[in-house]
C-alpha cells in the first residue's frame, strides 16, 4: 500500500462484472467534474506496470472497459478484492488512474456461500 497523492479517487469491491465478462468498472459520478465527457484512452498503473483501456464518459454511466480485462486477469483479481483507483490525470485526450489492490483473502467455502455476484447480494465482512 502506498499513500494517496491527494487527488480524486474511488474505491470498489470486485464483483462479477469486474472480474468476469463484461470486465468493466463503473466510475462514480462524483468524479465526473474531473473527467472528460467523451470516450478516450485510459491507462491504469500499478506496481510499475501500465494497462491501456478505454474510458467511456459523457453518458449516464462512466466506466473503464476494453482493457480492464487485461488488468483484472494479469493481477489475478477475484470477487471481494478491493481496488482504489486514484485519478492522476483526466483531460480531453485521456485519463490515467493509479491503482492499489487490496486482497480479500476470503476462504473459498465462505466466498461461494456469501454471493458477491451483485450489489444486491454483497459479501459482508463483520
Amino acid at each position: 500500500i502506498v499513500p494517496l497523492l491527494g487527488k480524486p479517487y474511488f474505491t470498489c469491491i470486485m464483483c462479477k462484472s469486474h472480474v468476469h465478462p463484461p470486465f468493466q468498472v463503473v466510475v462514480p459520478r462524483s468524479l465526473a467534474p474531473f473527467l472528460p465527457d467523451a470516450t478516450v484512452p485510459a491507462t491504469v498503473t500499478w506496481r510499475g506496470r501500465s494497462w491501456e483501456m478505454r474510458f467511456t464518459g459523457g453518458r449516464q454511466i462512466q466506466r473503464l472497459e476494453a482493457g480492464w480485462r487485461g488488468f483484472a486477469l494479469d493481477n489475478g483479481l477475484r470477487l471481494g478484492d478491493g481496488c482504489v483507483l486514484e485519478l492522476v490525470d483526466g483531460n480531453p485526450e485521456g485519463v490515467v488512474f493509479r491503482a492499489q489492490v487490496l486482497r480479500a483473502d476470503i476462504p473459498a467455502a465462505i466466498r461461494e456461500r456469501a454471493g458477491g455476484y451483485t450489489s444486491s447480494a454483497p459479501i459482508l465482512i463483520d
